[in-house]
């Protein structure tokens, strides 16, 4: 199949090395702490986490798209945005949190 035809499900039936990116200080221990939280689980899961502490995973998709530039790895986190806003535009808003004022939350997807 063309790459370009990969379905976000597709992409999240990949299983990332979050512990690898962790060890080679790509991540940090909150960030791979807050990934194994999330990843692989229901979307009710995932939204009451979004609810709960959304800013802290924004911060942690934004700092693996400015941090980390393996393709298969950003795919993947643009397919967990894409899945977090498609569920409820509203959570756009995250990214404005005022505790990632000190961070260009847009910078990652302008590169």
């Amino acid at each position: 199949m063309d790459r370009a035809e990969l379905t976000t499900e597709q992409v999240l039936k990949r299983d990332i090395p979050w512990e690898t990116y962790m060890t080679t200080k790509l991540i940090s221990g909150t960030g791979l702490q807050l990934l194994r939280r999330y990843d692989n689980r229901a979307e009710s899961v995932r939204a009451q986490l979004l609810d709960d502490d959304g800013p802290a995973y924004v911060r942690v998709f934004v700092s693996i798209l400015r941090d980390i530039f393996k393709e298969e790895t950003v795919e993947y986190v643009l397919a967990l945005i894409d899945e977090m806003l498609t569920a409820n535009p509203k959570r756009a808003r995250l990214f404005h949190d005022k505790s990632l004022a000190s961070e260009d939350t847009y910078e990652p997807f302008l590169s």
